[in-house]
Order: C-alpha cells, then sequence, then structure tokens
C-alpha cells in the first residue's frame, strides 16, 4: 500500500459530501481528533453545517458548495481526508468531480456508505486507494465499537502491517486470487450502474455490503449483478460479501430472507457457469457494523485459504 501514515499534531481535513453535520458535531469531531492527537480541519465550516438535525438525510447545502469543500481538502496540505458521515447525496458532486484534474498527491480517504459513489471515481479516475472505515461522525455519536475505533486508529498510524479477515466460502475458489479490491455499498453502487461512473470490477475482488436493505431488494441488486456479467463478459476473480445486517432508521432486515438472496445469487452464478468466486466474510466486520475494521479499496488483497489479507 502506498500511504503516508500520520504522525502526532498532523492535520485532518473533515468532509461532509451529502448529509450534513450539525455544529454540534461538528465540535465533538474536533473533540476527538485532538483526543488522539490530531488537528481537525473543516474548509467552510459555517457555511456547510446546521444548527440543528434535521427529519430527513437529504443534503442541506448546494452540490456545489459541497464539492468546493472536497477541493480544498483535495489541494490542502494535509495527508488525510476523513469523511464525517455519509447519509445521502455525496453522488450530486460527480459532475463537478469529472471536471477536476487528478491531483499529483494522494492522500488517506476514509469513507464508505453513500461516499461509495465517489470511492469508485477515486478509484477509477485517480487511482486512488480509499479505506472503507468508520466515518468521524459515525465515531462521535457512538455508532461503532471502541476495538473498532482503536484499529482505525492504529491502521492511520501505520501501527499495522497487515489487514486479515476470515471468509467463509460458498462458491470456492479454484486456487489463491492476488486482485484489487473494489466495491462497497451495494445500493449506492447499483445507483451508478448504466453510467460512465460504473463500478468496474473485471479481473478484481469486488468486496460488497450495506445496512437495512430487505432480503428482496438484495436479490434484485444481485440479479442486476449476473445480468451485467452476463452481458458485458466481464468478470470480477471473487465476490466478498461483508455484513447486511445493520440496522438503519427504517427498519431491521430478516436475517431468514437476506440468506435467501446470498443462495440465490451462488445459484444463479454457479447456473450460468460464472466464473466467480463468493465468499462470506465470518464475523460481520466489513461494511455497516458496529465492530466495522478497515478494508482498502483500491488496494491489492490476496485471498487463501479462505482469508483475505492486504498487507500495508
Amino acid at each position: 500500500m502506498n500511504f503516508n501514515f500520520l504522525k502526532c499534531d498532523d492535520v485532518v481535513d473533515v468532509l461532509t459530501l451529502g448529509t450534513a453535520c450539525t455544529l454540534e458535531e461538528n465540535e465533538k469531531i474536533k473533540n476527538f481528533l485532538k483526543k488522539i492527537g490530531l488537528t481537525a480541519r473543516i474548509f467552510f465550516e459555517k457555511e456547510l453545517a446546521l444548527k440543528k438535525p434535521t427529519t430527513h438525510e437529504f443534503p442541506s447545502f448546494a452540490a456545489l458548495h459541497r464539492f468546493e469543500q472536497f477541493k480544498a481538502a483535495v489541494n490542502s496540505d494535509s495527508k488525510i481526508i476523513w469523511c464525517a458521515r455519509g447519509g445521502y447525496g455525496s453522488a450530486e458532486i460527480l459532475p463537478y468531480l469529472e471536471k477536476m484534474a487528478k491531483p499529483k498527491t494522494q492522500k488517506i480517504f476514509i469513507g464508505f456508505s453513500d461516499v461509495s459513489s465517489l470511492n469508485n471515481f477515486l478509484i477509477k479516475k485517480w487511482n486512488w486507494q480509499i479505506v472503507s472505515a468508520p466515518m468521524l461522525g459515525q465515531i462521535v455519536n457512538k455508532k461503532v465499537s471502541d476495538k473498532s475505533v482503536r484499529a482505525l486508529v492504529d491502521f492511520i498510524f501505520g501501527k499495522k502491517t497487515e489487514l486479515k479477515y476470515q471468509l467463509n466460502s460458498i462458491i470456492p475458489a479454484q486456487k489463491a486470487i492476488s486482485a484489487v479490491v473494489t466495491g462497497g455499498c451495494i445500493s449506492v453502487l447499483a445507483g451508478q450502474f448504466g453510467t460512465k461512473n460504473q463500478i468496474d470490477w473485471s479481473d478484481k475482488i469486488l468486496f460488497l455490503e450495506d445496512e437495512g436493505e430487505d432480503g428482496e431488494r438484495l436479490d434484485r441488486y444481485f440479479l442486476q449483478l449476473t445480468q451485467i456479467m452476463l452481458e458485458q463478459k466481464k468478470y470480477p476473480q471473487a465476490i466478498v460479501l461483508g455484513n447486511f445486517m445493520e440496522a438503519n432508521p427504517h427498519g431491521t432486515p430478516k436475517t431468514k430472507n437476506i440468506a435467501i438472496a446470498i443462495e440465490k445469487f451462488a445459484a444463479n452464478l454457479v447456473s450460468e457457469n460464472l466464473p466467480v468466486a463468493l465468499f462470506e466474510e465470518k464475523t460481520k466486520c466489513l461494511g455497516h457494523s458496529k465492530n466495522m475494521l478497515p478494508l482498502v479499496l483500491g488496494g491489492v488483497a490476496e485471498i487463501k485459504n479462505e482469508a483475505l489479507t492486504q498487507k500495508l
């Protein structure tokens, strides 16, 4: 991995690319980063923060203004950009990103969930490596465990030399796999199907996760993936399924129905003779999860002996 890991007193550029944070949340974020030895910087903070929470997750500020915050962070002197939250609406800044020149320097970029649409762009167009890991709003609002926070802090300070996760084999791989990891939140990725920002999974390890999606909706997404593979004749070497069981504000999915969707997905891949191995991460720590751990998208991983490993 080609990361410039952090040192004490480094600056963290904090972004809200979709749903906005409140001023109170921003203060909590600043205090958390100070506690772990870092300094928060939030470009256009007054213009892009709410005085009180909204009753919806739609963006509260224009896409252009959110893009300007992103652009300022990309062009700053920091080593890291850390999204405050996902929420909804990050994809609205993609038209502005398309017109932006690729920066000369890559930064650590932490974000997932709704930010998956931007992660895909950064991987495809800028060749960046993205850390799919808890965002600052989740941390300060106690949505992830202390173990999850410690693992991520150790990661950004370069205290880890390896990420390793145990897998359950649904469709076994015929040999060890070494490939770039791509993917993210499946419902967000599906929103880009048919566009120039459609995810490129050809010959890669495709990682998929989501929150609050019932088995019936997951079945629809899995069928889309299968149909696209058949039509375009482009296949990932392997698909790794992360956690799908996290509840969102709209309800908790049924475990049994999610299991049915995954079984159908595997059966379709086999019946269509698609050359794709299929795995599930055992502990549900990848993706939306109380115990979420980091995974580097755009970085190379090895799948061998039912384990996924990334060297840092």
